[in-house]
């Protein structure tokens, strides 16, 4: 009677109305005879979970589902409810943060939400977080008190500590228990030992497989090179590894140790195990998160100014988030601090955290508190201005006022809106040789691929194999041979708004497989990472350098103004294929003979061999050819080629069909 509104309408009796007519008419006797003709499977409990209105009324989640559920959209299992019906509303990083137990859907957090946090009441985001449930664990008064930055900024402590400090994992009361063990029960084996002088650097370096970063040599020599003593602390995944790397030479002792609680879980190791590090003049904590020192003089300037300090805890940078803090990645502390029992509290108090931001709330935040609020002098020889992060949001200022270093984090840029193009030319006007540092820097994109190296294997499709090749590349010295001659046959053109290892693959695979002039024209958008670095290594192509970027239709104009061949294609690398794979029936009247003719020159410069252009389909109409380029059988990006006559007319649709519309995108009738 719910399902046929006619049938209660007209007041028969159901049973006898089906039997007479309804079955005849195709109706349905009950809901599950309904579900198997449409192969659908209403699972109640996630439904009524996932639709609240619905278990709000009562209703029967079958019943509801096709008697309204099904025509207003909604899904009756995880099953057929699509992923990307979440995108707007799941927030991956805060469910991961919030949920400590999601286990094997630690790297699909969606997936967990979707099949058991759903049921279970859990929030998809911050926002739907039950502010409520926290009221009787929530420590408002301790949380202020542990996180200044917090009562700085003026913010209601509950508010920030479900929308910032989950992700940041900050303790909501002093009770929390965090994951860890014992630093001792990390095993640690001797390499390398002597006696220890006044002045001693405890350095951490992570070598996964036991080979150390190539960066390394030239830090620990340095320091050597002022009177400073290094035991160097080799932390590895695996614990028998072998460990190797011209540095062990240098070092003056040399410790193995298993992975386990990070820098300040292997300083506070070796000075249980060595208790004489206590009475050192000047014991300092270092690892390996940055590329320096730049020139020797720099670094005997800070050494000096260390020495001649008053403080008992010296730091070179400062930072605000999560609290003033002396960040640790070098740090030295004096005698006073050290022979102390506050001093010594603190490091026996280290315990070998799971996560990496315990220790930074833990350790890294909280030391130069701990000393202050004992008495002790905290010193900062490069202190930060405002509350950004100066060695990532301020790196250039600081090389320029005499720091000796740059974070290795700063150099990845990894924080997609921080400015890093152009360190090397710092680092190198400074006297630093950064070809080491992009060894570094290839070794830490490749271990994301599984391997040191991938530059010999081009069957990687990824970023961080293209960045691995990069760096190997730009620390070699090599360059791409892109002289175009005097009768170019084709004009490459790209508009690049970063992402330069994708362009470098492509460029290398095209100067590698081509049998006929090519003519080059890379307009660098204000790029702001090192795209910049590796045009300079892209011998003969003309670049343009934009400022402040173009919209997408104004840049490629600026390539086509200056490409000299009579057929051009417009580079996208890396990009997924904007149109499908073409297998479109033959061309009706000689309508595919431009398309014809542009493949027939393509195959001219490039025959057919490790570097192919396969056709995508194109609208109809369109003046130009898509192709996917391949080389040995991997994608590279997409090509849009086109007559050189015909470009200024195909650019505008074109751009149109790539990009989304902006407002500022306006014709220009003078540009070409």
């Amino acid at each position: 009677m719910e399902r046929y509104p006619d049938v209660a309408a007209a007041g028969v009796d159901p049973l006898e109305h089906y039997c007479f007519y309804g079955c005849l008419e195709g109706r349905f006797p009950n809901p599950e005879a309904e579900l198997a003709t449409i192969s659908e499977v209403v699972d109640p409990v996630w439904y009524c979970a996932r639709y609240p209105d619905v278990a709000a009324t009562g209703a029967d989640p079958v019943r509801h589902y096709l008697l309204y559920g099904r025509v207003e959209g909604r899904y009756p299992n995880p099953d057929r409810e699509p992923r990307d019906v979440w995108d707007t509303r799941f927030d991956p990083i805060w469910y991961r943060a919030r949920n400590a137990d999601l286990a094997p859907f630690r790297d699909d957090p969606l997936e967990h939400f979707r099949r058991i946090g759903l049921l279970e009441g859990r929030a998809a985001n911050a926002a739907e977080e039950d502010r409520e449930a926290w009221r009787t664990t929530f420590d408002p008064d301790w949380y202020l008190a542990r996180n200044p930055d917090v009562a700085q900024r003026g913010l209601d402590p509950l508010e920030h500590f479900i929308t910032e400090g989950l992700i940041d994992r900050r303790r909501p009361n002093p009770h929390v228990t965090l994951a860890s063990e014992p630093v001792k029960a990390a095993r640690m084996d001797c390499l390398k030992r002597g006696e220890f002088a006044d002045e001693v650097a405890l350095f951490v370096t992570h070598a996964r497989d036991g080979a150390i970063k190539p960066h390394i040599a030239h830090h620990i020599a340095s320091l050597r090179r002022f009177g400073i003593q290094c035991a160097l602390i080799v932390v590895c995944d695996v614990a028998d590894a072998v460990v190797t790397g011209a540095v062990l030479d240098q070092a003056d002792h040399a410790f193995r140790r298993a992975n386990a609680g990070f820098d300040f879980a292997a300083w506070a190791h070796v000075m249980r195990l060595h208790p004489e590090l206590y009475k050192a003049k000047i014991l300092y904590l270092v690892n390996d998160s940055v590329f320096g020192p730049t020139h020797p003089q720099a670094l005997e300037r800070v050494v000096a100014r260390i020495r001649a300090s008053e403080a008992d805890l010296v730091g070179l940078t400062d930072n605000a988030d999560r609290g003033w803090h002396i960040q640790s990645y070098f740090l030295a502390l004096k005698q006073r601090f050290l022979t102390s029992e506050a001093g010594r509290a603190f490091f026996d108090s280290v315990v070998s955290y799971t996560h990496k931001n315990d220790v930074v709330n833990e350790y890294e935040t909280q030391l130069a508190r701990y000393a202050t609020a004992r008495g002790f002098r905290a010193e900062v020889l490069f202190p930060t201005p405002d509350w950004l992060d100066a060695t990532l949001h301020n790196w250039r200022r600081l090389l320029r006022a005499g720091f000796p270093y740059l974070k290795v984090g700063t150099a990845r840029a990894l924080v997609p809106s921080v400015e890093t193009a152009d360190w090397r030319v710092e680092m190198e006007t400074r006297g630093y040789d950064t070809a080491p540092a992009d060894l570094t820097l290839a070794r830490l994109a490749g271990q994301a691929v599984g391997g040191a190296s991938v530059s010999s294997n081009a069957r990687h499709d990824d970023e961080q194999s293209a960045l691995v090749a990069m760096h190997e590349f730009l620390a070699a010295g090599d360059t791409v041979d892109l002289s175009s001659g005097a009768c170019p046959l084709v004009s490459v053109l790209a508009v690049l708004d970063g992402r330069p290892a994708r362009l470098l693959r492509l460029m290398r695979a095209l100067t590698l497989g081509r049998h006929a002039p090519i003519d080059a024209v890379i307009v660098d958008n204000a790029s702001i990472d090192d795209t910049h670095h590796v045009l300079g290594r892209l011998a003969g192509a003309t670049v343009v350098t934009n400022v402040a970027p173009l919209p997408p239709l104004r840049a490629a104009r600026q390539a086509l103004a200056r490409a000299r061949a009579d057929v051009v294609f417009l580079l996208r690398p890396g990009e997924g294929p904007d149109v499908g794979p073409s297998d479109p029936p033959p061309p009706a009247d000689g309508a595919d003979g431009d398309g014809r003719a542009l493949r027939a020159m393509l195959g001219r410069v490039w025959p057919v061999g490790e570097l192919s252009f396969e056709p995508l389909a194109t609208p109809a109409g369109m003046p130009w050819q898509a192709f996917d380029l391949v080389h040995q059988g991997d994608r590279l990006g997409t090509a849009y080629a086109m007559r050189r006559l015909h470009a200024p007319e195909a650019l505008e649709p074109l751009i149109g069909f790539l990009e989304p519309t902006r407002v500022d995108d306006t014709l220009d009738p003078d540009i070409l």
